[in-house]
């Protein structure tokens, strides 16, 4: 794997780390997007486009180490109405089942929200789960 297979348009989803069997499923819902990356000269660009927040970030790449086995880091930030938002990403490449019905790239990782957020009072250190399905 090199950063150029993390290239292209995913259907992202992300859920809260809260261990409660009872909470509800839906509740769990921190954020679904479309995640749009382009890669040029191992750099990483990108869009995360939501419901209700529009489209907002762009990133830079931190490779700690082969692709395959150490996975990739992303920054995203950008002002929206007048707040900044902050988060940082850690993720890898899902491995592949040789036979899978319908095999699909997989990202899998996690994501924390790195600032608070002003007057909505979003606490900084609420992290997630997230998967992304490239489309």
């Amino acid at each position: 794997m090199t950063t150029s297979n993390l290239a292209g348009a995913w259907s992202y989803r992300a859920f809260l780390n809260d261990p409660d069997l009872e909470r509800p499923f839906n509740d769990l819902r921190f954020a679904t997007a479309r995640l749009d990356l382009n890669v040029q000269d191992e750099r990483v660009a990108g869009q995360l486009t939501g419901e209700g927040w529009g489209t907002w970030i762009t990133w830079s790449l931190e490779l700690t180490g082969a692709l395959e086995r150490d996975g990739f880091r992303l920054r995203g930030e950008n002002v929206i109405e007048n707040e900044r938002w902050v988060y940082d990403y850690a993720g890898r490449f899902a491995p592949d089942w040789p036979h899978a019905l319908e095999p699909r790239d997989v990202l899998v990782g996690s994501v924390i929200r790195t600032a608070a957020r002003g007057r909505r009072q979003s606490a900084a250190g609420v992290h997630a789960t997230f998967i992304a399905v490239r489309r």
